[in-house]
């Protein structure tokens, strides 16, 4: 158990980092009730700690996450009032996970490192970036199990992929290659398994020592921005410039711009080339 009482992932926080780690490898860190809650906890943890610039999702073992636990669900001999009852809950938990992947105001990335069905897919979707390792594959799963697509991909996936890779993914229920995941810009960089870790420690170190004010200004822009019109959208970017010039972060920003070379002031972040 961690030392915040968690059974299922493990979490930690270091140079500025909130790692996130689904730790249920003997069920492809596919999560169970329990599981699913402490995810929250987790990311609420995240956003209210100050010492956290960014937060690093990823999972122990050779899956990422195989979305939920299928051997939590009722017995179907009990009828199906509880198994209904059963998914309305977690479906409502799960959810709450997605939501505040999408809405805190720090920068999530994902490392997926092996499956993401389900609501693993739902996580690398939600994310703000995505690097993957070479052994890592996306499934939407739902239909094959007799369910509906659920993990925001009403939301998300046909933004990322566009229409008909959607449909295609959905209705095939086919299974994508970390390369296609990046021609389809499911992930930004593929790695090689040995390496990813490493890799995306270093990216969401650098994340997590940028302006994150900022970061969470762009991201709540770009996800409004897709229900906005043109006017509204202009509108909240001037409302979001306004707010960041009355930060301390700028005037220091500007000063330091205007007294050296531009090329010092290049963005610090970086994703070194795939495979």
């Amino acid at each position: 158990m961690s030392e915040y009482g968690y059974e299922h992932i493990l979490y930690e926080v270091e140079e500025g980092v909130a790692k996130l780690t689904f730790n249920l490898p003997q069920y492809a860190n596919a999560m169970d009730f329990q599981g699913v809650q402490e995810t929250f906890d987790a990311l609420m943890r995240a956003e209210d700690d100050s010492g956290a610039g960014a937060v690093l999702i990823t999972g122990a073992g050779k899956a990422f996450c195989a979305g939920f636990n299928l051997k939590e669900i009722p017995d179907v001999e009990d009828g199906l009032e509880p198994i209904a009852t059963h998914f309305r809950h977690l479906a409502h938990w799960w959810h709450q996970v997605f939501h505040r992947i999408v809405r805190m105001p720090k920068p999530v990335l994902s490392a997926v490192n092996g499956p993401a069905a389900g609501a693993g897919l739902g996580i690398s979707l939600c994310s703000d970036m995505v690097v993957a390792g070479e052994s890592a594959s996306f499934l939407c799963a739902w239909h094959s199990i007799g369910l509906a697509n659920d993990a925001t991909t009403s939301y998300t996936l046909a933004k990322i992929v566009g229409f008909r890779r959607a449909m295609e993914l959905m209705m095939t229920n086919r299974t994508l290659s970390a390369k296609e995941a990046e021609d389809w810009r499911i992930v930004n960089r593929v790695y090689p398994d040995t390496g990813l870790q490493a890799h995306a420690w270093n990216i969401a170190r650098d994340l997590a020592a940028g302006p994150t004010h900022l970061q969470g200004m762009a991201k709540d822009s770009f996800h409004m921005g897709w229900r906005r019109s043109l006017e509204e959208a202009t509108e909240f970017e001037i409302q979001n410039v306004m707010r960041s010039v009355d930060d301390p972060y700028f005037l220091d920003a500007l000063k330091s711009f205007l007294s050296k070379d531009s090329r010092s002031n290049e963005v610090k972040v970086r994703l070194p080339d795939g495979v």
